[in-house]
């Protein structure tokens, strides 16, 4: 099959990557690899992400986006099944670290899925961004067994997942926090995944 096109109908020959591959040396990405996210249909999903942490994450977000659309401005009938994955009453909280708005990656996505769903009266979204080196020298809320107690606690005994992703020492530091508040939270280990 391959055989039948023609070499001026190859898109990528023409890209400028395509070009540029060959002057030097080329990687060959394997993936995705590993158990990936295990998601459940319906409850309330929560990250802890800092940096490229984010990007594990971005999938979803696009998928609520889509979502949102074609819940609200699309016929039944012509809605993918792929849009039924997860239920009305799956919720997604996602905390976001990032050292300064220089670096943020993905914000633009998460940011516009918050807006959409608030002008369609959709709740299954929450994003909490923290800027860990402000202009004004604030550092932002500490992700301590407090701050996560005060955050969850109203979803204790819905919640089915946690996935931290960032780097050692904070996903340590959460691992343990949500090891203390397993009882208040109604979570047990299984549920946390530590990137």
């Amino acid at each position: 099959m391959l055989r039948d096109i023609k070499q001026n109908e190859i898109i990528r020959e023409r890209s400028l990557f395509a070009s540029v591959e060959q002057q030097y040396e080329v990687f060959n990405i394997k993936g995705p690899m590993g158990k990936g996210l295990n998601i459940e249909e319906s409850g309330v999903h929560v990250a802890f992400c800092a940096g490229t942490g984010i990007l594990v994450f971005l999938d979803l977000v696009s998928h609520l986006l889509l979502r949102a659309y074609y819940k609200h401005f699309v016929e039944t009938a012509k809605v993918p099944k792929s849009m039924y994955q997860l239920k009305d009453d799956f919720t997604f909280l996602f905390y976001v670290s990032m050292p300064s708005m220089d670096s943020e990656i993905g914000l633009n996505i998460c940011e516009a899925l918050q807006k959409v769903n608030k002008k369609l009266g959709e709740t299954n979204f929450r994003l909490k961004v923290r800027i860990s080196k402000r202009w004004d020298g604030f550092r932002g809320e500490v992700w301590d067994e407090e701050f996560i107690e005060k955050q969850l606690l109203p979803f204790a005994g819905s919640i089915r997942k946690i996935w931290i992703s960032g780097p050692p020492s904070m996903n340590e530091s959460l691992d343990k926090a949500f090891e203390k508040l397993a009882a208040k939270l109604e979570i047990s280990p299984h549920l946390i995944d530590a990137m």
